[in-house]
């Protein structure tokens, strides 16, 4: 019986150490990062790379809900060459863009085993950026060479962590719906590559993020 009693108290503790970073009055602070490259090889080649990091700080109001504030650093580059076969023509066009931005993140974990969990993130943040873009080719664009604008973005991100330590998350996720706007401001340059409005699927455009968050 005193077996059984001191078996059953070690399960309970094991049960409470894996459950603990999402308690209710726990706190986390992290970060993910992202990075994408997508190419098109053709006579019209494309090739576009992204990165980024996203540093977060959360609040658990309840058991494994967490919210708090998101920002968000990235650079991307994009890369143009257009073939015309009648005039045998190529022209390239590249364009870099910065960004930083800021909003509200809503976490809620799903316990699946000891260590490991599932979650869902909504975050909305706006966003402050500026993009160089420049042309070379035969033919006379009237590009903007810098343009900067605001940008409104909304995510669903699901994802797992593992916890191999009671404070240490390792999360490893995707964007499976985002919805973007751009404001432009009126100054919007006549041959932009950026849509100001868009809704994307993630298993469309894949992009996964790799994070560490320390509870406590």
């Amino acid at each position: 019986m005193k077996k059984q009693l001191l078996t059953l108290v070690a399960v309970c503790a094991i049960t409470m150490g894996a459950n603990a970073q999402t308690e209710k009055g726990d706190n986390l602070i992290g970060g993910s990062l992202s990075i994408s490259s997508s190419k098109t090889e053709s006579a019209n080649y494309e090739k576009r790379n992204f990165y980024g990091i996203n540093p977060s700080y959360a609040h658990f109001f309840s058991k494994n809900l967490a919210i708090g504030l998101i920002a968000g650093a990235s650079y991307s580059k994009n890369l143009n060459n257009n073939y015309d076969s009648y005039y045998n023509i190529t022209t390239t066009r590249t364009s870099k863009q910065k960004s930083f931005s800021v909003g509200p993140v809503v976490r809620y974990y799903i316990d699946i085993i000891d260590k490991l969990k599932a979650f869902g993130q909504f975050s909305g943040t706006i966003g402050f950026v500026k993009t160089d873009e420049t042309y070379s080719g035969p033919y006379n664009y009237n590009l903007t060479p810098n343009t900067k604008f605001t940008q409104y973005n909304a995510s669903l991100r699901p994802g797992f962590a593992f916890f191999p330590t009671k404070k240490l998350g390792i999360e490893l996720g995707f964007s499976l719906l985002s919805y973007n706007k751009i404001d432009y401001d009126g100054q919007s340059p006549s041959n932009t590559w950026y849509e100001a409005e868009a809704f994307d699927f993630g298993f469309n455009t894949f992009n996964p993020f790799l994070g560490f968050n320390f509870h406590f």
